[in-house]
């Protein structure tokens, strides 16, 4: 007799040492230049368009592709084809900002880097995939959760911080109830046979 624990979904945490401050004033610049750029899951929020061409971003991206690495393994993806970050963009979320529930079409992994994120601003939410697992797993039918059992994994972000996940993984931000803004930068990570990391 053996057990086994199938249709897990991995993320990956890391906090990386990188200076956040010319990022932040990076994402300030771009917002003052376009104001009204808004996409996504964002309500009442700000987005910036594709900012992976600026080389501001290269360190954080080759911290992404280190880390993801081991994505790799663990997922056991294919090696004969190149993983690349196919877009990489800011959001900001003033107060009362924050992100429905969505995921990443087409991206193989995503993720999130944490560039200003203060008390109370909005934690991160997974949503498990099943969509009616909270049917059966609940206060009445479980006495405490974990990783098995869990219908949403929630996490406080810190300054630094980057997360990976599958790009199949649902997740919402609450509402920043903080009196200063939440500023990260997303990403998404895709196979392709053609031979580079970045569209630098």
């Amino acid at each position: 007799m053996s057990n086994s624990i199938w249709f897990g979904t991995l993320i990956k945490e890391e906090v990386l040492g990188i200076d956040l401050k010319p990022l932040i004033d990076y994402v300030y610049q771009k917002k003052n230049e376009l104001p009204n750029s808004k996409s996504g899951s964002h309500v009442d929020a700000w987005q910036s368009p594709n900012l992976q061409d600026n080389l501001i971003f290269q360190p954080l991206m080759d911290k992404i592709f280190e880390n993801a690495d081991d994505m790799v393994d663990i997922c056991k993806v294919r090696r004969d084809m190149n993983l690349v970050i196919s877009n990489l963009w800011a959001n900001i979320n003033p107060l009362g900002g924050s992100n429905k529930p969505h995921n990443h079409p087409g991206a193989i992994f995503s993720g999130v880097f944490y560039l200003q994120c203060p008390d109370k601003s909005g934690d991160i939410h997974f949503i498990h995939p099943a969509v009616n697992q909270s049917y059966h797993f609940n206060e009445y039918t479980i006495t405490e959760y974990n990783n098995v059992n869990a219908g949403t994994k929630s996490i406080t972000p810190k300054p630094g911080m980057l997360l990976i996940f599958p790009g199949y993984q649902n997740h919402y931000v609450g509402a920043n109830i903080s009196d200063k803004d939440r500023i990260v930068i997303g990403f998404n990570m895709i196979l392709t046979d053609i031979n580079r990391k970045t569209n630098t």
